[in-house]
């Protein structure tokens, strides 16, 4: 699902290229291009581009943060009960519906 705050553009032989690159460099507002209902492409301004694009402190900082969550873990434990867990699980399980 693409994002509400794109404009969709329905790509046809008519379509004005050039109009709507300069539309999407004067408004800043994202266009979606589709053709026959079918997403081809998205076109942004440049600095917003570049904005969206760029690595942050504070994002970096958040990343690594969220990493370092799982520092204490012990995966050999983990592993070990997740593999004792699937073989004590039972075998006949029935579906709804099967």
């Amino acid at each position: 699902m693409m994002a509400a705050g794109l404009k969709r553009i329905d790509l046809r032989p008519d379509t004005d290229l050039l109009h709507l690159l300069e539309e999407v460099h004067a408004d800043r507002t994202p266009r979606l291009i589709e053709r026959e209902g079918v997403a081809l492409a998205v076109v942004v301004n440049p600095e917003d581009y570049a904005e969206a694009m760029a690595l942050t402190k504070d994002g970096t900082a958040r990343a690594l943060k969220a990493a370092g969550a799982w520092s204490d873990l012990d995966t050999d434990a983990m592993l070990k009960r997740t593999y004792d867990a699937r073989h004590e699980a039972p075998t006949d399980v029935s579906l709804p519906g099967g």
